[in-house]
């Protein structure tokens, strides 16, 4: 658990793009994919049998601060495809593989977003300008207020 801690704080303090490029790399060099889901699977792993049970696989969610028992319960139920209370390697790949692809399309949504959106700028009008403008706004009505 200690390395993919030290991954992810790591992975958190990159830039957007280096962000982007690194999961780019990854899903299209299937050694390094794998590579990520073995060291995944075997930060998960508290009893080193290269399989994440039940208990492991709650006690990891939880560290990240997901708490809903029956939401944790479905997804291992999904990932466990031979029924055996364990995921497997095999068994997390699919899933990895998907995640990793859908957070590669999230950052690259957020990148055009960011990119698309123009600059905020912050006015800076002296209290002179402030009155001239409010003057041309209004002095064109006359006051009915003697």
């Amino acid at each position: 658990m200690a390395s993919s801690s030290l991954a992810q704080s790591r992975f958190g303090k990159m830039t957007l793009e280096d962000k982007i490029v690194l999961l780019e790399d990854m899903i299209s060099d299937p050694d390094k994919l794998n590579s990520a889901i073995f060291n995944l699977v075997e930060s998960c792993d508290m009893n080193n049998d290269d399989n994440i049970s039940r208990a492991e696989f709650q006690k990891v969610l939880q560290d990240f601060g997901i708490a809903d028992f029956d939401a944790v319960e479905e997804l291992f139920t999904s990932l466990d495809r031979d029924g055996n209370g364990m995921i497997s390697f095999n068994e997390f790949k699919p899933f990895f593989r998907a995640q990793t692809r859908i957070k590669l399309q999230h950052m690259k949504e957020l990148k055009v977003m960011r990119d698309t959106q123009p600059p905020k700028v912050t006015p800076t009008k002296s209290k002179s300008s402030s009155k001239k403008d409010e003057k041309s706004l209004f002095g064109r009505w006359k006051s009915t207020r003697n």
